[in-house]
């Protein structure tokens, strides 16, 4: 019964711990969802900026004659990067919460803090990919504006270029303003101390109370079987003390001791 009892303690903390590592895991099961949605919109003003545009024959003579009919092909390469860069964070994205949710569900004990694991180690390049993205989309719109708008294209690549600018300052502003020291940053495992070792609870299993219980009074016992050896060995080595020390002296005479025994 207490074997039993035990093994419900034990699966009551690590459904608990699994709690706590299922709330981690959402977090970042939503912070891809929201990326996601993101990188599809760029992905689709990539593509109608490389269908949509027509470049006549005089904005390309315009082009020539200013000597800037190189970004008539940069245009399309910016363009043409910034749908790749989206549709690469799109697919990634969808693939770490797919993957990250059926490995959570499905997988072995430990499958949820791995499913964590992987999806954070994702996160650095997804979050690259989605930047590069929107560099290229910003490139793209400033070749845009010198192929259609003529003598306007530089007051509108200067509206574009600080914008790019203050978002960027925005970003680095707002990342300091949130910013969480690394040895400070809470996580969703809970670990304990058993002996020398550190254990994750969500990765404990039945039995693990009594199992280490059993170890520990195991060594306890042995190491006082040992002390008691020990003592033993000590006392069959000691020399045998001289009759003054073990009695002490008495002038009076010794009474006669009976033991008592019960009927």
């Amino acid at each position: 019964m207490l074997a039993a009892d035990k093994d419900r303690l034990v699966a009551r903390l690590k459904q608990n711990a699994l709690t706590l590592r299922q709330k981690e895991l959402e977090y970042y099961v939503e912070r891809y969802s929201n990326i996601t949605t993101q990188a599809s919109i760029l992905a689709g003003f990539a593509f109608d900026s490389l269908v949509e545009l027509d470049i006549t024959e005089a904005m390309e003579q315009t082009l020539t004659d200013r000597g800037l009919h190189w970004m008539q092909t940069a245009y399309y390469i910016s363009a043409s990067m910034t749908m790749a860069f989206a549709l690469y964070t799109l697919c990634v994205s969808a693939f770490a919460t797919v993957y990250g949710h059926r490995l959570a569900l499905q997988g072995p004990t430990g499958s949820v803090e791995r499913a964590v694991a992987v999806m954070m180690k994702q996160r650095a390049l997804i979050f690259a990919a989605y930047g590069l993205a929107m560099v290229c989309l910003v490139a793209a719109a400033i070749f845009m504006a010198f192929i259609k708008m003529g003598d306007a294209a530089g007051g509108v690549s200067g509206v574009f270029g600080v914008f790019f600018l203050c978002l960027l300052w925005k970003h680095q502003e707002m990342k300091r303003m949130f910013h969480i020291d690394r040895e400070r940053m809470v996580q969703g495992d809970v670990r304990v101390n058993v002996g020398a070792t550190e254990v994750d609870i969500a990765t404990l299993e039945a039995g693990f109370g009594a199992g280490n219980v059993g170890a520990t009074l195991g060594d306890s016992g042995a190491g006082a079987v040992r002390g008691a050896g020990g003592g033993a060995g000590a006392a069959a080595a000691a020399p045998p003390l001289p009759a003054s020390a073990t009695a002490p002296a008495c002038s009076e005479p010794l009474l006669p001791v009976t033991t008592a025994r019960s009927r």
